[in-house]
């Protein structure tokens, strides 16, 4: 059925572990109820979430190594009735409140604030765009889907697990998140599917240049550099790219990446709306469950859906727009940064100014970074403030908050 690290899971496990849920007097009434998982055994929490999906319940995956306080705080936010914290038989009674509602999935997002927002969505909304995505992805099932990414977010979960089994897949479950473990695993299964963060599949690319060819790669959730695409594809046969939203699931996919602000064609089963090449606005899902607006600029050329910034961390220069993540493609392609992130102040001349905050390797100069941008960049795009620093801060999700950014004073 599907494998965990070196460990295969039969139908048979599957059905044995069902049958203890349906022995367990927490779980084996799901309807009307919420549950919150916070499971050392992965094999347990996708168990438990496909039982749940099965009854008609309700769950909400929460990463393995959350604090308890922070599990705690996470399940009580989504109105959870209980939480079961590492193991099946650590339950934290939270309310007795009985939720009349259709099934489905909760997700905790952060956004670009970091403020968690709980985001339910059904199971029949998910099965729609599990019918959608597989017609959609360009792979068979003779492509191992293997999973480095968590299964508590919807990308390994929905894209990753759920989708795998809906094509008959038996997909390979990675949590031990060791760059040359998962090289090990990617050659012993050398036609396959590999869905990581951004981030890994970077690290894997320069682990892999002298030991194999990656085939497929799927990046997600957040706009990949244009020199981490570049190593990626001189090891891979293929670079793949989705672009989605906690509300509606996986909006597009790119069956082809060239150009990493390219985030696809529109699954089938949703209409999607953005501006043109010249004029980018935001991007506007419509599907059978109401218009979601993602907050998201990006426009639409030839059918393929392009992601720009988020509406919030575009900077508006005197007017004239700047989005982050080209400025900071040239940054990275000086070869002593080797990590950057532009967000924006405000400035009282020209409005809102470009600043950068960047690890780099060595020292450098503020006039050599200035001299390097100005190579490539518009003189409205040159950041005014460069900030070195250490480490870069990221959310829990491993994202960047700019807002966060933008008001702090370094």
């Amino acid at each position: 059925m599907f494998y965990i690290n070196d460990d295969y899971y039969t139908t048979q496990d599957l059905e044995k572990q069902f049958s203890d849920f349906e022995n367990n007097s927490y779980i084996h009434e799901c309807n009307n109820r919420r549950f919150a998982v916070c499971l050392s055994d992965t094999f347990q929490c996708i168990a438990l979430c496909l039982f749940i999906r099965q009854q008609g319940g309700t769950i909400l995956p929460i990463h393995p190594f959350t604090p308890k306080e922070a599990a705690i705080r996470m399940a009580s936010s989504a109105s959870s009735n209980m939480l079961f914290y590492q193991t099946l038989d650590s339950v934290i009674m939270l309310t007795n409140e009985e939720h009349v509602e259709e099934g489905g999935l909760i997700q905790m997002s952060s956004g670009t604030t970091g403020a968690p927002k709980c985001i339910k969505r059904t199971w029949a909304s998910i099965e729609e765009e599990l019918k959608a995505y597989v017609l959609t992805l360009p792979i068979d099932r003779s492509s191992k889907s293997i999973i480095a990414c968590p299964v508590t977010h919807s990308y390994g979960l929905i894209s990753g697990v759920l989708a795998s089994l809906e094509r008959g897949d038996e997909p390979l479950l990675i949590t031990i998140l060791n760059p040359k473990y998962i090289l090990k695993k990617l050659q012993e299964h050398p036609s396959h599917i590999l869905y990581a963060a951004p981030a890994l599949l970077h690290t894997i690319s320069c682990l892999a240049k002298s030991k194999l060819r990656l085939d497929k790669v799927m990046t997600s959730g957040t706009m990949i550099p244009e020199s981490w695409l570049d190593s990626i594809k001189q090891v891979s046969t293929t670079v793949l790219q989705q672009y989605g939203c906690s509300e509606v699931g996986c909006i597009s996919i790119h069956p082809d990446l060239h150009i990493a602000r390219e985030v696809g064609y529109p699954l089938p089963h949703i209409k999607v709306e953005a501006g043109e090449i010249g004029n980018p606005s935001e991007i506007v899902v419509h599907s059978s469950r109401g218009t979601i607006y993602t907050k998201d600029l990006g426009y639409i050329k030839d059918g393929v859906l392009s992601f720009l910034s988020r509406m919030d961390d575009m900077i508006n220069v005197a007017g004239l727009n700047v989005y982050p993540q080209e400025v900071e493609d040239v940054l990275l392609k000086e070869p002593r940064v080797v990590d950057v992130v532009v967000y924006k102040k405000p400035n009282m001349l020209s409005g809102e100014r470009v600043c950068v905050q960047y690890v780099s390797n060595s020292v450098i100069k503020e006039i050599e970074l200035r001299e390097w941008c100005s190579r490539f960049l518009a003189p409205y795009q040159i950041p005014m403030e460069f900030i070195r620093v250490a480490q870069i801060e990221k959310l829990p999700n491993g994202k960047v908050s700019r807002k966060k950014l933008s008001e702090s004073i370094v």
